[in-house]
């Protein structure tokens, strides 16, 4: 019952799901209508229905009315699945105890109609049972595609973690923070699994950074930070074609704009950034900050959200930011402050 209501919770009205009402409203209309036409071609006793200069004889009415029930019922099945096929069953049953009815009642005329019943029946349940079986083996296949492309991605994103010790598990890191921002802004379950394989690939472009800048201790010289700001465009381009999943390549591309439009490599500005990679951008800040690198150890959480706060509205996106501070003040991060005073600055 529990699991009835929350999935009854979950559905949102939208024209489609209006269409799909009144479509299966509209079926059992016809249904009865079938129903009465059939009742009525029953009652009739020989002649013909006339049409121009031919004619239907009555007697063949009730089958034509019979055969168009079994095609509303099985549609009930095509088009709604489990819910058709339990209607279509719960259909028959009615049918079947009024013509068993009739028949006991020595109304042997119903024969016909029990018996094209009985194969209204077998033609649900097949269909059915078929439909099934194909809906399984595309799940199965869906699930393969889904399997191997997050293997596909987790190792990209291994070899990207692994260029640099110190930045070991970022991508992994931002991904998982990514997603909690996500949460925080109401974003569904679908869009949350599509945005953590885009934080994981994020940084993909650094594969092509050569590792003494990549992993340089000291500071870099404008040549030098040029070319890691290039990892935005390289990445773009090694994602660009991949057309496995929607956006894969925007929080690569995006992650470095600024909402204020200073950023780069394209200078976007406010909600021109994909959303994806306006979140990414605050994970993968508040991740940087709180991780040691070469040329730094890490930041204390308290110092990272004040600076989260500062750049709200310049570099960050107001409300991904404001989501993320909203996490800190939970205790979500709680977690790296156990060796701060260890590796702090």
């Amino acid at each position: 019952m529990n699991k009835l209501i929350a999935r009854i919770k979950q559905i949102k009205v939208t024209p489609k799901f209006v269409l799909k009402v009144f479509f299966y409203l509209f079926l059992h209309f016809l249904y009865h209508l079938c129903e009465y036409g059939n009742q009525w071609a029953g009652s009739l006793r020989g002649g013909m229905w006339k049409i121009g200069d031919s004619g239907i004889p009555y007697a063949t009415l009730p089958g034509l009315f019979t055969a168009l029930c079994t095609l509303i019922l099985i549609a009930w099945v095509v088009f709604y699945g489990k819910l058709g096929y339990y209607t279509s069953i719960i259909i028959l049953i009615l049918r079947f105890i009024r013509l068993t009815i009739k028949i006991l009642n020595h109304h042997l005329s119903f024969l016909p109609g029990f018996f094209l019943g009985i194969a209204a029946l077998v033609a649900v349940v097949l269909i059915y049972q078929s439909n099934r079986q194909i809906i399984r083996t595309q799940q199965k296949h869906r699930q393969e595609l889904e399997d191997f492309t997050k293997s596909i991605i987790n190792a990209f994103t291994n070899c990207i973690d692994g260029k640099d010790a110190y930045t070991n598990g970022h991508s992994y890191r931002v991904a998982q923070y990514t997603v909690m921002i996500g949460k925080k802004l109401g974003l569904d379950q679908k869009t949350l699994d599509k945005y953590y394989n885009i934080g994981l690939l994020h940084d993909i472009g650094k594969i092509s950074i050569p590792d003494a800048i990549l992993t340089k201790p000291g500071k870099l010289t404008p040549e030098e930070f040029d070319i890691i700001k290039s990892h935005a465009q390289r990445g773009y381009e090694i994602l660009k074609d991949v057309k496995i999943q929607e956006d894969i390549a925007a929080g690569a591309h995006y992650h470095h704009e600024r909402f204020d439009g200073k950023g780069y490599p394209g200078g976007l500005e406010g909600k021109d950034i994909p959303q994806v990679a306006r979140i990414i951008a605050v994970a993968d800040a508040f991740d940087a900050m709180s991780s040691t690198r070469s040329y730094r150890k890490k930041l204390p959480l308290d110092y990272i959200a004040e600076e989260i706060e500062r750049c709200t509205g310049t570099q960050f996106d107001p409300e991904a930011a404001k989501a993320l501070l909203e996490l800190y003040k939970e205790g979500a991060f709680d977690h790296l402050k156990e060796k701060e005073d260890d590796n702090t600055f």
